[in-house]
């Protein structure tokens, strides 16, 4: 990563640990997320936000206590600010309009989010202003 340029500060909630684990090697890969956190469910989500103020939150569909709808519909209004992208193991047309319906930036399946999280990543940095140099306060 260029010296000066911002990395994503990035929560991944999901309640499948093997899979939080195969997510966060593959972002240990991309030069510009660094995992801040991770949880199990949307109420941990909800909390760990507050918390850390990430930039982005990665985040299953389906979870205990709160679904990630749900959390990703809260965390939009609240901290409007962050960047949310759902993700299921379930491809159902009605999740992906209820993903878009609930304030998250994009809905993408599991299986292909190796090959789309970063595209969908440079999308959002440009909407959010993560690709340009960080400011020093000096």
């Amino acid at each position: 990563m260029p010296p000066g340029e911002k990395r994503i500060r990035t929560l991944v909630i999901d309640d499948a640990i093997d899979f939080v684990r195969y997510l966060c090697a593959f972002l240990d890969t991309l030069s510009n997320v660094v995992v801040i956190a991770k949880g199990r469910s949307g109420r941990e989500a909800i909390e760990l936000a507050h918390e850390w103020a990430p930039d982005l939150v990665l985040m299953d569909v389906r979870m205990p206590e709160m679904t990630g709808l749900e959390a990703a519909l809260q965390l939009t209004r609240e901290l409007p600010g962050i960047v949310v992208i759902l993700m299921s193991a379930f491809e159902d047309e009605g999740v992906w309009k209820a993903s878009l319906e609930s304030g998250a930036f994009a809905f993408v399946m599991k299986e292909r989010l190796t090959q789309e999280l970063p595209r969908l990543l440079e999308v959002a940095g440009s909407t959010k202003g993560w690709n340009g140099p960080t400011q020093n306060c000096a």
